[in-house]
């Protein structure tokens, strides 16, 4: 198991995490969550040993191999399938193995290699690594392209599909999710679900969360409180303890009355009863976290829009391309008042590059795009915050959108509007050179609501935010009365906000007749039967990056036999052991679960008035067993970890 012991962690002169502590066992699944700059990403270091620890332990079996996604790319003229390949450190090395015994003409050594490679299922390992690129978007060309070939966005997708190929006890994910198109997320969804190693996975993404993790490990004020179940379960038990704090009341009562009224009104609007009955499930979840979303420290709201043109554009056989390829052709849309559209379709399709041709940014090769009059666009992309003046402060950049206006708002009007995304009076007048990723998100979020827009087009308007800023984005998008356009890989926001989706594809762009769910059940099956195609095309196993006959052993079926007895025996002699650590983790869980219902029980403030003395008695004395409990199951976990491990390695020099 992963054991964090009581840990102190800094970056530079911040506390980031004081005395905490948090127990991952082997295939458990657990989300890390806390506000932008509370740690997670540094305590990945640290579980890494790549940051020192002030104090505490970090721990895991000897032996554990642990997958991540490495943030330097050192293989650019590797081929895009060789290196997702080296991701599995085990078949590396016995490739590496191969390739000295063939270069030095040694037999024996090359029979060794190949029955290595044998036993750990090498052969599988080059399918394997095309599946995983198949399922994160790439295509049959992608294989032998090199990586230094692909763009910064796709680096990135082909260092997460090398994290997956590792024979990873424990995997460490850092928003896997941010540069993946919804297509790619619900597929890595699925394949998460089947791993049967421990995961740790920082994420904003809540739907992501729901459907991955069963317990959430929180970062709020240097420590790590976890909770059992989905981030949906985190919700409404983080919920049940804020309601017990009687300054929110008030504040929350007005949060669930926004809501219910939101409700309301989207169902006397929706016009498709399966998209209304998935909307309303989102909003139903909702009502049963105001609470949370009273704490909120972001609260902001986009003004209704004065006039709304109905069409608001039109789109008469658009066609655009580049140089080397054709993105649309004869492409005719219309968007209406009110219309609340969900963009889909797989990065590289063209959804960003048609969002800059309806902005009018990019000029079309064929057609009209048609502005009707009085169209005013918000408009948010991920390049807006490089343009930035970074030596500007946030009201320095609101103020230029005033131009010389002599009504203009004042300094204190400026600073009052940035306070809503929290903006505080100095961070307001400070330089935006030093904001983070998130800081620099909210900014031009805030800019361009400022603006009154009645049209909103967002592309991937949540890379950078905490789930705070996400959920107060959302609220606001709710209550907005405009059009909106919307490109997300996060599903919970494209679910909660848009009515109707358009799907580009094939050069087209066309109206889908389903909702979100639907369509990624399509994509998914689509996505399968190109795996399967392809699982039966690759009848013969070739060295990475080589064309020649793979294994000049000779009698290789006999060999293969006997490599098969031996395993066979292996697994009879290491039953019992297996058999009792599996009877431990099953124990191990209960006991966590019965802490988890006794710490329940202390949060309630009454169990301490002086009539319930004996129950909070009670109540203490079991916690204290449980915990020694633990302490012990934990103790003869790893001492039959080790047990194991040495068994196994006993049948390997074997």
């Amino acid at each position: 198991m992963l054991s964090i012991q009581s840990i102190d962690l800094m970056a530079g002169s911040k506390l980031l995490l004081q005395q905490a502590s948090l127990t991952i066992h082997p295939g458990q699944k657990v989300g890390l969550i806390g506000a932008n700059g509370a740690g997670k990403s540094t305590l990945f270091k640290a579980i890494l040993n790549q940051v020192p620890l002030e104090a505490g332990q970090i721990q895991m079996p000897e032996g554990w191999l642990v997958g991540y996604v490495e943030q330097e790319q050192s293989h650019l003229h590797m081929t895009a399938l060789d290196y997702v390949m080296q991701g599995d450190s085990l078949y590396a090395k016995v490739r590496a193995k191969i390739d000295d015994a063939e270069l030095l003409n040694s037999h024996q050594d090359l029979v060794a290699a190949y029955d290595q490679l044998d036993l750990i299922d090498g052969y599988d390992i080059p399918q394997k690594a095309q599946q995983l690129l198949f399922g994160l978007g790439f295509s049959d060309a992608d294989l032998a392209k090199q990586v230094g070939d692909f763009s910064g966005g796709w680096q990135v997708r082909l260092k997460l599909a090398s994290a997956l190929m590792q024979r990873a006890d424990l995997l460490l994910l850092d928003e896997p999710t941010n540069h993946l198109d919804i297509e790619a997320v619900s597929w890595l969804v699925q394949w998460l679900k089947q791993f049967r190693g421990a995961v740790l996975v920082i994420s904003h993404d809540r739907l992501f969360l729901d459907e991955v993790v069963q317990g959430i490990a929180h970062l709020d004020q240097a420590k790590i409180q976890l909770y059992s179940g989905n981030f949906a379960a985190f919700e409404r038990q983080r919920n049940a303890q804020l309601m017990q704090q009687q300054a929110l009341h008030d504040k929350q009562k007005q949060q669930m009355q926004h809501l219910k009224s939101f409700i309301e009104r989207f169902k006397a609007k929706a016009s498709k009863a399966k998209q209304a009955q998935s909307r309303v499930k989102a909003l139903e979840r909702m009502e049963s976290v105001a609470a949370v979303q009273a704490m909120n420290p972001f609260q902001f709201q986009i003004e209704s829009p004065d006039f709304l043109p109905d069409p608001m554009l039109e789109v008469d056989a658009l066609s655009f391309g580049y140089d080397t390829a054709q993105i649309f052709n004869d492409v005719s849309l219309t968007l209406r008042a009110g219309d609340r559209i969900g963009l889909v379709g797989i990065n590289g399709s063209g959804k960003s590059t048609l969002l800059k041709c309806l902005i009018q940014e990019l000029p079309p090769s064929g057609g009209k795009v048609r502005h009707s009059k009085g169209l005013k666009i918000g408009y948010f992309a991920q390049h807006q915050l490089d343009a930035l003046n970074p030596q500007q402060s946030p009201v320095a950049h609101l103020l230029t959108l005033e131009g010389s206006d002599q009504n203009r708002i004042t300094d204190q009007q400026a600073r009052n509007f940035l306070g809503q995304f929290g903006f505080s009076a100095d961070q307001a007048l400070s330089p935006v050179v030093d904001f983070s990723g998130g800081e620099k998100a909210r900014l031009c979020l805030a800019l361009m609501i400022y603006q009154k827009p009645n049209l909103i087009i967002l592309d991937e308007p949540t890379n950078h935010l905490d789930m705070e800023t996400r959920d107060a984005l959302e609220l606001a998008l709710q209550d907005f009365s405009g059009a909106l356009i919307l490109v997300s890989h996060d599903q919970h926001l494209l679910t909660s906000i848009v009515d109707q989706f358009w799907w580009v594809h094939n050069q087209q762009v066309t109206r889908y007749q389903g909702d979100l769910e639907s369509y990624l059940s399509q994509r998914l099956r689509a996505l399968k039967e190109k795996q399967s195609s392809a699982k039966a095309g690759s009848e013969k196993i070739t060295r990475p990056g080589d064309n020649t006959q793979p294994n000049p052993v000779h009698d290789k079926k006999a060999q293969r036999q006997q490599n098969a007895a031996m395993r066979q025996q292996m697994q009879q002699v290491i039953r019992q052991p297996k058999q009792q650590l599996q009877k431990i983790e099953k124990q191990l869980s209960s006991a966590q679960q019965a802490l988890l219902s006794c710490h329940q029980k202390m949060e309630d403030a009454s169990l301490y008035e002086s009539h319930r003395a004996d129950e909070l008695k009670a109540v203490l004395l079991t916690e204290a067993q449980l915990k020694s409990e633990i302490d012990d199951l934990e103790e003869r976990w790893l001492s039959l970890e080790v047990e194991l491990e040495d068994l196994v390695a006993q049948f390997e020099e074997a």
